[in-house]
């Protein structure tokens, strides 16, 4: 994957107390920057029309809330980690729901910080957990800039009670291959047939890069699984689909494939999405085909019952015939 270089880099001055701060500093010495007071306050047009202007950007702060949340997913607990937002221009993106404008990629430097908070959450519950470190952006990406992930891989390699976990579209994991892990990092790979790939998820590696990435964390003895979202109810849906589980089934590492864990996450879209792609993707393929989705909260809509039933049973029925040892964690 092409390394992200950004146009712009707004920056919060506090960053310069921080060792990461002053190296991210230096290392884009040769690209336009602007002193913020707040990495949420850019001084941007608001205009949605500005989006992949925006999103070529790239903001660097001190994150200052840091509050765990309960998950029962991926996760025992979600942690605010060192980076939100991202790169890559996804049609679904809830980030885009959630931050809208402020969707580019934004990096904390004060790592120190959040894991001190998942430090003192391991000695209050007492008990073993997983920590998801990438729910709000893609530790991957953040990691080719930053190195952020490997370090705290590292970190949590010396824990006794806690896993740390994280989801990913890229494939830059060669510096993650020969650290130490200690067993205590589970990858998800996120995975979708490369019509979709090519036609949404923008800016994101291919299938096949990524399933070379799971390939590449599993030999390095990571735990792996498959993220196969968001699944996206489309035209032949179980055709195209049926030819990424042929794909996973060729290329995938024999013994991964008796190891595998797999996630399955129907998509959500919402409003912002679907006027910010109007106005920025005007080419792109419509997510929206009202007549299937119902509004589940605010501005948020889902497939109805009947739609996302049978695509279920069709995924489940893909699952068992190509990844047969294959284990489903979850469906939502």
């Amino acid at each position: 994957m092409k390394e992200f270089i950004p146009t712009k880099i707004f920056y919060e001055e506090s960053i310069k107390k921080y060792e990461l701060g002053r190296e991210l500093l230096k290392k884009y010495n040769f690209i336009e920057k602007e002193s913020i007071e707040a990495h949420h306050k850019l001084n941007i047009d608001k205009d949605i029309s500005e989006f992949n202007n925006i999103k070529r950007t790239l903001t660097i702060g001190v994150r200052k809330s840091i509050i765990l949340r309960k998950d029962n997913k991926s996760s025992d607990f979600i942690v605010p980690f060192t980076s939100s937002g991202c790169s890559a221009r996804c049609l679904y993106c809830y980030l885009v729901h959630n931050f809208k404008l402020n969707s580019n990629l934004r990096i904390f430097v004060n790592r120190d910080d959040m894991m001190n908070k998942i430090i003192k959450n391991i000695n209050k519950i007492n008990r073993d957990a997983v920590y998801e470190i990438g729910c709000n952006s893609d530790m991957i990406l953040e990691n080719s800039i930053t190195g952020n992930l490997k370090w705290a891989i590292e970190e949590f390699s010396l824990l006794k009670n806690a896993k740390l976990t994280f989801a990913t579209k890229f494939n830059m994991v060669d510096d993650l291959l020969n650290i130490n892990h200690n067993g205590n990092t589970k990858i998800r790979i996120s995975v979708n047939p490369e019509e979709i790939i090519r036609k949404v998820e923008f800016n994101t590696c291919n299938l096949e890069e990524r399933i070379e990435a799971a390939n590449k964390m599993f030999r390095a003895g990571y735990k792996v699984g498959l993220n196969i979202a968001p699944i996206i109810i489309v035209k032949n849906f179980e055709y195209i689909y049926e030819k990424m589980f042929i794909k996973l089934y060729e290329l995938l590492d024999e013994k991964l494939k008796n190891n595998l864990f797999i996630e399955v996450i129907f998509m959500t879209y919402s409003m912002e999405n679907l006027n910010i792609n109007k106005i920025n993707m005007k080419n792109s393929v419509n997510l929206f085909i009202d007549n299937k989705f119902y509004e589940k909260s605010k501005g948020k809509y889902t497939y109805k019952y009947l739609y996302r039933n049978e695509a279920e049973k069709i995924i489940i029925k893909l699952i068992k015939k190509y990844l047969k040892n294959a284990k489903i964690s979850y469906i939502v």
